[in-house]
């Protein structure tokens, strides 16, 4: 699987090394803007276009996150690359108070962007829950989206369909599938279960907002079939979640006339960290694609 990135990237040699677009004021930017109010950390560095953008996974804050200014590092000679932390995580400042969606922190994130001058479109990289963000941000601001990156993403089904395919309640089940089904169960129904108070089926309604980029460039970054999402679960039914999983993964497929998918051999839903060169060589693949596609 890595091979045929591989072959890819080779065709997508030329693009890269060609002079990047012009992405507007291409000076390093890092710190903390106001989105009215409260302050949001941005930063950041390399030139042209188009401007990588990037959300992470839950609870993670990617200005500070070595794993993500690792791969930001690497981007940086290709094409702009900007980190940001989402409302109370790393250096930005908390959110109001009570439930957010995704929406929210789409919101956040088109004002700090365009407090601190970055202008788009933006390919919009997201792993995981960042995933799903990307997804309403690209329905909410299509103008402002040229593209995406979709690593290892949340579903919007996701837990509603592993939720579905558990068994049925029985006083003798294995702890794992109860525990299990009482995770999957009230992480939709409550928003206090995650440490950002993410409202997860008013996001999930959000994102299926997003039903086609059209042409856009939309890279789908699969995690191994070999990865266990849910652990401690018997083989047999760890097997069948994964298989739901990388279907979903492969419906992100339908978004764009021009998608592709990339699964890892090895790594699990950890890439950014565990695979870092696969999240680089997607999200070149991903640039790459946006500069042919602008010049068309």
């Amino acid at each position: 699987m890595h091979q045929m990135l591989a072959a890819k990237l080779v065709a997508c040699v030329a693009v890269l090394s060609a002079a990047a677009p012009a992405a507007g004021n291409d000076k390093p930017v890092d710190g903390r803007f106001d989105i009215g109010g409260r302050s949001i950390r941005l930063a950041c560095k390399g030139t042209g276009g188009p401007v990588v953008v990037i959300d992470a996974g839950m609870g993670t804050a990617p200005v500070e996150d070595q794993g993500w200014r690792i791969i930001a590092d690497q981007v940086a000679p290709v094409t702009r690359v900007c980190l940001y932390d989402r409302a109370g995580l790393g250096g930005s400042d908390p959110a109001p108070a009570g439930p957010r969606s995704s929406l929210d922190a789409a919101a956040d994130l088109h004002a700090v962007l365009s407090a601190a001058g970055i202008k788009g479109p933006y390919l919009l990289v997201g792993h995981s829950i960042g995933g799903l963000h990307a997804q309403v941000f690209a329905a909410k601001y299509p103008a402002d989206t040229a593209g995406l990156v979709l690593v290892s993403t949340t579903h919007p089904d996701q837990f509603s369909r592993w939720l579905a395919l558990l068994p049925a309640a029985t006083s003798d089940e294995e702890k794992a599938v109860t525990e299990a089904r009482a995770f999957l169960t009230s992480v939709q129904a409550d928003p206090s279960k995650n440490e950002e108070r993410l409202d997860m089926r008013a996001s999930a309604r959000e994102a299926h907002l997003l039903t086609s980029l059209g042409s856009k460039p939309v890279i789908v970054a699969t995690h191994s079939p070999r990865f266990r999402m849910v652990p401690g679960l018997s083989e047999p039914l760890a097997v069948k979640l994964e298989d739901a999983t990388q279907r979903m993964q492969r419906e992100y497929l339908s978004l764009s006339t021009n998608a592709h998918q990339n699964i890892a051999e090895r790594a699990g839903h950890g890439l950014p960290h565990e695979a870092p060169k696969f999240v680089v060589d997607n999200i070149f693949e991903g640039v790459a694609a946006v500069r042919q596609q602008s010049a068309r």
